[in-house]
């Protein structure tokens, strides 16, 4: 056999002529790539995750829902509705506030988009009423999230925890390096609480609004301009400030009173709000906001170290600290189990090879592809400026089994042409450059499944785009190491005067027997298995129809089934080291009841502490709201799952009317699970929805298998209206701002400037001592000043009366909406949801009101469902073009793509048989799961033109090639699912986060596609080649003619 150096593949040839170039190359890349790999930053959440988004807040002091929705939520829905790119717009009208959540679309400049919105918003803010004067516009992102949060229980014998935790916890930690923001929720600095005794004030002609202005006027430091005293000019400040508590309370109000004779000075914690606790005591929670280029690991651990250092703080004795979030341990942990399992994966590979190699070097030969192309893609991802977060683990995770592919393919090439006695040179550069095309569009086709990435909007492309850089880079990075490196090693290894006679190695007796051992091994189980089915293929080629319609029955089947068990969710819902709890609390309950309430709830945790491993518990609740995060000890053995654990806190609860219990699986999981429905009603009038909903939810209610009902939307407890007399006002010279102030600096208090003591500032407040503040009757006895300078009570110039109940206020795309939730009877769910849906149906509703669609996690799930279906069409039609360069056809690229719908057969019973449905990751997974099982396929039928070029028949072509390739594909294969196993048994990590469903996907996709390829394809193939023909008759009779015996020059290019 001549060789023609001319033809010489160019990448094999140059590896083989400059070795010491590739060597050097190779010590580049691994030198580098390691580097890249230890400076590369970690970060739990891939910037983008949580989509783009902007919050803007406007508080209006004590207006009603409907109001805040008037007069400031629909002018800024308005205004923003000219911003380009926005997807969705979502506005909350709360007592007091109004939220307005603004979602863009995925790929928006945000700079841009905030800029737009504070612009919009700033001419919304024209029309605002006047005491609406601010405005809060923040950007929702994942680097906002906390990285760390410190829980820090308070003795309650500290007497000011305040400046402690001020001066010797947070500014320490916001010293840090890489700490951006800190927040703290649950400590309040005490203040100097100035209480008027109301009768005393009355007795002296005092009257609380005019003596808070004049308090607020008195206490002061101000700039003055500046002074020449001879050559030195000097600035001159003012100061009208108290040092001492004692010059407060002899501060003269009247004539001869003092405000000490007329008032109580104290120094004490404000009224609290909410509370929070820790493991039963007092508490402050820390949450800590890393900057958007810190490395979240280094900033977690020096947090970490602090916490410990502040722990051996004898100032802090009073202060008992814990972490109990920390971000960095999660990255340590998902990064640990991804390690493991990609070294599991690559080991099971290993042993893989040798077994169907049965040869140490050659293994080690092949095995060096999984490192130098993960090295190589970390350092492009470096480069790039990538992170290692969770998505970009996972894409090096599936590389792991992938990489070694194209090494195979060409290491095994290279040995079965020195079995058929080519001398070394030769056949590695032949070996390398017969199969050199067929990996490159192998190695393509996993590629370009991550092109619909830059057409789609969305968490689907933004999930692909963050895969799409680790998963194209290092197996692109294979396959240069299977063109360049391995020939180069293989020749390297290979002896001279190697064959593969039965002339022993210089081996050991010893691992001759092994050797032998694993031979027959071999023989017994895939030497069988090969000839096997080379036998039933001979058999299947002259039934190929029956055996078509048998796949596609299999296939009907398994939809079916597959539809019937199992669908798509969002996410797993997995278990946990921590579960949080919501409480929804009844209106008017007071925050002194619902903390009697959670000090039961402390007592159940408390008792279950030791049985269940329960590690620690946080504690907040304030008006109609309460929320419980409890975290477990990571070593749970004899002991309950967190799941178990957390039904049985909730099964221990005390009842209390009013209250409900919302697990956090509750909270995020689906409908289906937990027996409930949900009737959506919509318009355009909040009053005209409400009245609409309150008289379809007694009908809903009554429907056979409903068990209750709920309406949603938050309600907000009657209210009492203090209504202004204006014509009396006016006549007896009464402005009714000032009636307002005097009723809110009585009740609720007004600030006052600053104390300044021993280098800090004291907050100041004035307000009407507590017992004079308390009833209705006190109220109406408030002292109103007239313009005249009389006194005026108030109940002369304004009337009460209770408001009826209101709701907060949701719109969604300027849509007002509000639902009913229905408990269903267990097990009756779907003739329930028929005759809702039946009586739905009956219901003629009022003009401009209808009945809504889906809820927005509904909405979510659809949307990324589509998302996937996109994707994958896209997907498919991309390799069908490449697939169509490869073989110069249009027809033949066809038979491969069979591949896919059997893929899905194994990815359908991988969720059915183990009872899991497809989530987010397992959609992702089937979107790589196309671009890796046609790679069997395109090397089968590449070689099949090959032979067919040389002369074969087609039927002889088929049964060699899928007689010689059987060995590669079967090695291809059991690595790449040997690499994903591991993974299917990890779990989820800290925060639920599964990676099963992605796992099935590809372990069952695999299964299916390479047992029935090595069948189904070849029969595909002749079919589509016969239909070649035929359409080729049809064209040109002659060129048909010529074609009919063996493939055509058009069909076997690829050689």
């Amino acid at each position: 056999m001549t060789r023609d150096f001319d033809k010489e593949p160019a990448l094999p040839r140059f590896s083989l002529d400059r070795r010491i170039t590739v060597l050097m190359i190779a010590v580049t890349v691994a030198v580098v790539g390691t580097i890249a790999a230890l400076s590369i930053p970690a970060e739990m959440i891939p910037s983008g995750w949580v989509g783009s988004m902007l919050f803007v807040q406007v508080p209006w002091q004590d207006a009603p829902p409907r109001e805040v929705l008037d007069k400031i939520t629909i002018p800024v829905e308005e205004e923003l509705s000219t911003v380009k790119g926005i997807d969705k717009i979502t506005s909350v009208s709360f007592p007091g506030m109004s939220q307005v959540f603004i979602r863009f679309k995925q790929n928006s400049d945000m700079s841009v988009a905030y800029r737009e919105v504070r612009d919009r918003v700033q001419r919304a803010r024209i029309d605002f009423p006047a005491d609406a004067d601010r405005v809060f516009i923040r950007k929702n992102s994942s680097s906002g999230f906390p990285v760390f949060m410190i829980g820090i229980a308070v003795d309650p014998d500290l007497e000011d925890p305040w400046d402690l935790i001020q001066n010797d916890v947070i500014i320490p930690v916001e010293r840090l390096d890489g700490v951006a923001t800190v927040e703290v929720f649950g400590l309040e600095e005490k203040e100097i609480l100035i209480e008027l005794d109301r009768e005393k004030a009355n007795a002296a002609g005092l009257n609380i609004y005019e003596l808070a202005q004049d308090l607020g006027s008195d206490n002061f430091t101000m700039a003055s301009g500046t002074v020449i005293t001879g050559t030195r000019k000097l600035l001159l400040r003012s100061i009208a400030s108290y040092s001492t508590v004692e010059q407060l309370e002899n501060r003269l109000v009247g004539l001869s009173t003092r405000l000490k004779d007329v008032a109580r000075i104290t120094y004490e914690e404000p009224d609290k709000e909410y509370r929070a606790r820790i493991n039963g005591s007092p508490a402050v929670a820390v949450q800590v906001i890393k900057e958007s280029q810190a490395n979240t690991r280094e900033v977690t651990r020096r947090l970490d170290a602090l916490v410990e250092e502040l722990k051996e703080n004898p100032r802090l004795a009073g202060l008992e600290l814990e972490s109990f979030f920390d971000q960095g341990e999660i990255i340590d942990e998902s990064l640990g189990t991804l390690i493991k399992s990609g070294a599991f994966g690559g080991a099971l590979a290993c042993a893989v090879l040798f077994f169907f190699m049965r040869r140490v070097r050659l293994t080690l030969i092949v095995a060096f592809s999984i490192p130098i192309s993960l090295v190589f893609g970390l350092t492009i991802m470096y480069f790039a400026g990538e992170t290692l977060n969770i998505l970009t683990l996972i894409g090096l995770m599936i590389c792991v089994g992938l990489l070694v592919d194209n090494s195979v393919v060409v290491a095994e090439n290279i040995h079965r042409l020195r079995r058929e006695g080519l001398p070394r040179r030769e056949a590695c550069i032949q070996g390398a450059g017969e199969v050199a095309l067929a990996i490159t569009m192998s190695t393509l086709t996993t590629v370009i499944v991550f092109l619909p990435a830059a057409l789609i909007e969305g968490p689907m492309g933004f999930f692909l785009m963050r895969m799409a850089l680790p998963v194209a880079v290092s197996v692109s990075g294979s396959l240069v190491v299977a063109l360049v490196f391995i020939p180069l090693c293989v020749y390297l290894t290979l002896s001279r005067r190697e064959t593969l006679s039965a002339a022993p190695s210089r081996f050991d007796v010893l691992h001759q027997r092994f050797n032998r051992f694993l031979l027959g091994a071999y023989e017994r189980t895939f030497g069988k298995l090969n000839d096997a089915y080379n036998r039933l293929l001979e058999v299947s080629l002259e039934r190929r129809f029956g055996l078509i319609l048998g796949v596609i029955a299999v296939l009907l089947v398994s939809v079916n089934v597959y539809n019937a068990t199992t669908k798509f969710v969002g996410q797993q819902d997995e278990e946990q080291a921590q579960f949080n709890i919501q409480f929804d609390l009844p209106p008017g309950m007071t925050l002194d009841d619902a903390a009697d309430y959670f000090n039961e709830v402390e007592q159940v945790m408390e008792a279950h502490r030791e049985e269940t491993g329960l590690e620690g518990f946080f504690i907040y609740h304030e008006d109609g709201f309460g929320q419980m995060d409890a975290w477990f000890y990571k070593d749970l053995k004899n002991k309950p799952t967190v799941k178990e654990s957390m039904k049985m806190y909730v099964e221990a609860f005390p009842e209390k009317p009013g209250v409900e219990v919302f697990t956090g699986t509750e909270q995020q999981g689906s409908d289906e699970k937990k027996q409930i429905a949900k009737v959506f009603v919509r318009g355009e009038d909040p009053d005209k929805v409400t009245q609409v909903v309150n008289q379809l939810a007694p009908l809903f209610g009554q429907v056979e298998g409903v068990l209750g009902q709920k309406k949603t939307g938050a309600q907000i407890p009657n209210e009492l209206g203090l209504v202004v007399d204006r014509e009396k006002a006016q006549h007896l010279n009464v402005n009714p701002q000032i009636i307002a102030g005097v009723v809110g600096y009585a009740l609720r208090g007004q600030a006052l400037p600053k104390f300044h003591t021993e280098g800090r500032e004291v907050p100041v407040r004035v307000r009407f001592a507590e017992e004079d503040r308390e009833s209705l009757t006190e109220l109406n006895s408030f002292q109103v000043p007239t313009q005249t300078g009389e006194m005026l009570p108030l109940s002369a110039l304004t009337s009460t009366r209770v408001l009826p109940e209101s709701t907060v206020i949701v719109r969604r795309d300027k849509m007002i909406g509000r639902t009913i939730t229905l408990e269903l009877e267990e097990g009756k769910e779907d003739e329930t949801r028929g005759r809702i849906a039946m009586l739905q149906a009956n219901i003629d509703l009022p003009e401009g009101i209808s009945f809504g669609g889906d809820t927005r996690r509904t909405q979510d799930l659809n949307d990324d469902l589509a998302g996937i279906q996109f994707a994958l069409t896209l997907s498919i039609v991309f390799i069908y073009l490449l697939m169509g360069f490869l073989f110069e056809s249009f027809i033949l690229p066809l038979s491969i793509l069979v591949t896919i719908p059997l893929s899905s057969i194994g990815m359908m019973w991988g969720h059915i048989l183990t009872g899991k449905d497809l989530d987010f990751f397992g959609g992702v997974a089937l979107i790589l799961l196309i671009g890796i099982v046609v790679n069997n396929g395109i090397v089968l039928v590449d070689y099949i033109n090959r032979l067919r070029a040389r002369g074969h028949e087609r039927k002889e072509a088929i049964l060699m090639a899928t007689h010689r390739r059987f060995r590669p594909i079967m090695m291809t294969a059991i690595t790449t699912i040997g690499g994903m196993i591991p993974l299917a048994l990890a779990g989820a990590n800290s925060i639920g986060l599964s990676y099963t469903s992605f796992s099935l996907t590809l372990i069952g996709g695999m299964i299916t596609a390479t047992l029935l390829t090595l069948l189904v394809v070849p029969a595909f193939y002749t079919i589509f080649d016969d239909l070649r023909l035929i359409m080729a008759a049809a064209i040109s009779p002659k060129r048909a003619a010529h074609e009919a015996p063996a493939a055509t020059p058009e069909v076997s290019a690829a050689t």
